[in-house]
């Protein structure tokens, strides 16, 4: 036993995992105290299409990092509750638009997002977040 090297590195991919679920907790709990009925998944798609409306889906699984089949149940929903509407592009692509609804309520989600921001900034410091995000790129790439 003596001889065994034990592994001192703090579990990155776990507390990775815990984070997320708590961001994911957080957001849940604030797009319900603002009423507007829509999930973490459904809010991050939104907030892709306020930045760029028209988006095709395969561009919004590259801009939320989610894997398709969640990304098409979640327009879906939105389409179901009025917040966008769709057009084909190919008999394998969609086009995502934003409805006059999700028009309305991009202020109380943009107030979401500030909030979230803000806390996070509350955690760390900018450059702190600035070399986390770089950490996080070289991750995923």
């Amino acid at each position: 036993m003596d001889n065994e090297k034990t592994y001192d590195m703090p579990y990155v991919g776990c507390l990775m995992g815990s984070a997320f679920q708590r961001l994911t907790v957080q957001l849940e709990a604030a797009l319900k105290r603002v009423g507007l009925g829509i999930t973490a998944a459904e809010y991050m798609i939104i907030r892709a299409l306020y930045s760029r409306d028209g988006l095709q889906q395969c561009e919004i699984v590259d801009m939320v990092g989610k894997d398709k089949s969640s990304i098409c149940r979640s327009v879906a929903a939105l389409a179901k509750k009025a917040l966008v509407r769709t057009e084909p592009v190919s008999y394998k692509c969609i086009r995502v638009w934003l409805t006059d609804k999700a028009r309305e309520i991009q202020p109380s989600v943009m107030q979401i997002a500030t909030e979230r921001h803000q806390a996070l900034l509350n955690l760390a410091t900018r450059k702190d977040i600035e070399a986390f995000v770089r950490v996080l790129k070289a991750i995923v790439d």
